[in-house]
């Protein structure tokens, strides 16, 4: 029973490191190539880890949720984060 909560709680903590690595390393990128951060955001590698980890902090909290509702909204989140992340922009058309 202890091995399911902390692989749970591993996701979210992933989700959020994840997050965290991506966000940074976009602000270094921006700087370096003398971009705005948004526009280094919008790159379909950043969008999908981005997308990625949003996704894995939902999962991670729907894991962890008691409450069967609240559970399938974290994990619709989750699935929509991915979707999001995944799908491919105007540009990439």
């Amino acid at each position: 029973m202890d091995f399911l909560h902390v692989a749970a709680n591993t996701l979210w903590i992933l989700g959020l490191a994840l997050l965290l690595a991506t966000l940074s390393w976009a602000r270094w990128v921006a700087q370096t190539e003398h971009l705005r951060w948004g526009e280094v955001v919008r790159r379909p590698g950043v969008r999908r880890a981005l997308g990625t980890g949003l996704a894995l902090f939902c999962a991670g909290l729907a894991a962890t949720e008691d409450c069967p509702g609240v559970r399938v909204l974290w994990g619709a989140l989750a699935l929509l984060w991915m979707v999001q992340g995944w799908w491919p922009t105007r540009e990439q058309r």
